[in-house]
């Protein structure tokens, strides 16, 4: 792999572990103070939390903004690595499809035994009052039966979050991979009507329900994964930076979006337009949505950090985080729901404690997370590639993986 492209891959993996730091941000916000999510001001309501919740700079912590930049990213790197490798080996889709149960169900039955475990020696102390009830978890009455079988399936096929919350996304990340996989089997050899098809899907799930549109972020990265982008970055050097950082700041505030917030109460008469066509059409997804487009954009023309040095410090750091990604994502509501909890117990709700429970939270969930993917999500990808080998015969062949 050349420099460039190791530079390129490292940037796409750091937009996943910024991601990933964007919803611990959200979670432990939403632990002190909801107001700066949902923008509602009561008697003990933060005049600085809703100051930001008006502001446009919310992007760093919209953790459901950045599940919408996760599903983008999977439907483009997983489009992308049937581009390269299924010309070469006409099993790879079968491959890559048999496979993605084991890669994705691994580490996330291995964080449903860590939820249970947890309840049975009973360190999770009681959420603090008031706190939103999505932090309100485990149930303490959860058993091993209810253990076996979110572990097994129900996380995976339900999206079941009793036992973590964040697992409510397996399930649209399952369905969303087996999409793209089917749609390039039957079509990959046609990139015009599959980039058509793909842009065309997008659109139309974008017009329907939360529960059907957040799917058209995975056909979106898919049509992008069939565009190349080397004559944009043929620009001359301040143009494409200019592309590239107008796209990014676009992208950020889209990314940030919340109705009922000051910075976007201008959007309310494009989305009264946008209803008479299209009833259905959430603009909590639809704005998002495209300000993740915009993001992943501005990252594949390659104006961003064009001329930096390759590989560097930002590059490595770019990688590690990607690395950690899914293993911080799984782990990260376990460490909000022991120290977050204990330090707003013991310190309340004010902003010492909230800096303390982020030094926190980070710190615990990295340092964790980097056990959980050397010992679990990493051997889960060789695990999921040896079945995928040999269930179609290919023990000498490596299929690769990317989450």
């Amino acid at each position: 792999m050349t420099k460039a492209n190791t530079k390129h891959s490292s940037t796409l993996d750091g937009l996943r572990g910024l991601a990933a730091i964007s919803v611990i941000f959200s979670h432990v916000l939403l632990l002190y103070y909801s107001e700066i999510h949902y923008g509602l001001a009561d008697s003990n309501a933060s005049t600085l939390a809703l100051s930001i919740f008006n502001s446009p700079f919310t992007f760093f912590y919209r953790g459901g903004s950045a599940v919408l930049l996760f599903f983008l990213l999977s439907g483009y790197v997983l489009c992308s690595a049937c581009i390269k490798k299924a010309p070469l080996d006409d099993t790879y889709v079968y491959v890559a499809a048999s496979k993605r149960y084991l890669r994705l169900g691994l580490p996330v039955g291995a964080a449903v035994c860590i939820g249970y475990l947890g309840i049975i020696f009973n360190v999770f102390p009681s959420a603090p009052e008031g706190v939103s009830a999505f932090l309100d978890f485990p149930d303490t009455s959860l058993g091993f039966t209810q253990m076996l079988k979110s572990a097994l399936y129900k996380s995976m096929l339900f999206g079941d979050g009793n036992f973590n919350y964040v697992l409510w996304t397996i399930s649209i990340e399952l369905y969303g991979s087996f999409l793209i996989f089917g749609l390039y089997a039957l079509l990959g050899e046609y990139r015009n009507s599959l980039i058509t098809i793909c842009i065309g899907l997008g659109c139309y799930l974008l017009s329907l329900p939360k529960s059907f549109s957040i799917y058209s972020l995975f056909f979106f990265g898919a049509a992008l994964a069939h565009i190349n982008f080397s004559s944009v970055r043929k620009l001359p050097r301040w143009h494409l930076a200019l592309l590239s950082i107008s796209l990014l700041v676009l992208g950020c505030y889209l990314i940030g979006f919340y109705e009922t917030s000051s910075s976007y109460r201008w959007l309310g008469a494009l989305t009264d337009l946008l209803h008479t066509f299209a009833q259905d059409a959430d603009p909590s997804i639809i704005y998002p949505a495209i300000g993740s487009l915009c993001i992943l954009i501005a990252v594949l023309t390659g104006g961003i950090g064009r001329h930096s040095p390759q590989p560097g410090a930002g590059t490595k750091l770019l990688a590690w985080l990607g690395k950690l990604s899914f293993s911080v994502y799984l782990l990260h509501p376990f460490i909000l729901a022991i120290a977050g909890n204990y330090i707003f117990l013991e310190m309340g709700k004010n902003l010492y404690s909230l800096l303390i429970s982020l030094v926190a939270v980070f710190s615990g969930t990295y340092f964790f997370a980097y056990f959980f993917h050397k010992h679990i999500d990493k051997p889960s990808m060789k695990i999921a590639d040896r079945f995928g080998k040999r269930l179609f015969l290919r023990p000498n062949v490596d299929s690769g993986h990317s989450r």
